[in-house]
């Protein structure tokens, strides 16, 4: 174990806000500390990870993996698509180490919950997506699956390192629902702060479902 629990929360919190205040202030340091964020994150998922929870840790560190892609790619506009499938497969590879855990779950009221949230925001955005009306579609209905197999890990009595999941996967939809409407509808001060924080909270959280 390359630090604490405890230390990797203060360095995670450390960066994550230092990078949020570049953002702000608009300086280069950004486009550093904002991979390093998630990187760390990652990092601290494979140092604490659970080795009573078998494969469900490295599933974990992958999707990580591949949310610091995303992060990397959404740092220049022209390379948003790679960041959109870069999520996607994080999200997918999520959903996948979820459903390995405790296998699939219905629980109706999550996903009745959940759905018309989700085709709230769809239909907020569609009419300005243009070509990419299909890819953010699809993208919708994989996060959704993850949000609602990540509550039913929450609601598990037996799954107690998985108890906030439920939370982190809200902010991961919360957070990915403010890109969307930012970027496609309606651009709105602090806009980035408030993505960032709740991002980071959030895949800290599913990081920390897979540590001791």
């Amino acid at each position: 174990m390359l630090l604490s629990h405890s230390q990797f929360r203060i360095l995670i919190f450390i960066i994550g806000f230092t990078a949020i205040v570049a953002d702000i202030i608009n300086t280069f340091a950004f486009f550093i500390l904002k991979p390093f964020c998630s990187a760390t994150i990652m990092v601290y998922s494979l140092s604490c990870r659970n080795p009573t929870l078998k494969k469900y840790p490295l599933q974990i560190s992958i999707g990580l993996f591949f949310c610091l892609l995303g992060d990397i790619f959404l740092l220049l506009e022209t390379f948003f698509i790679y960041g959109l499938v870069s999520f996607l497969i994080a999200h997918l590879i999520f959903l996948f180490a979820f459903i390995k855990s405790q296998g699939w779950q219905w629980r109706p009221k999550i996903i009745l919950v959940l759905l018309p949230i989700a085709a709230a925001i769809f239909i907020f955005i569609s009419k300005d997506l243009g070509d990419l009306y299909i890819p953010v579609m699809i993208y919708l209905i994989v996060i959704l699956l993850m949000s609602w197999q990540g509550w039913a890990m929450t609601l598990n009595p037996k799954l107690k390192q998985q108890r906030f999941l439920g939370l982190a996967v809200s902010l991961f939809l919360f957070s990915d629902s403010l890109i969307a409407i930012n970027k496609f509808s309606y651009n709105f001060s602090f806009s980035g702060a408030l993505i960032l924080s709740s991002y980071w909270l959030s895949i800290y959280l599913i990081a920390d479902s897979a540590t001791r």
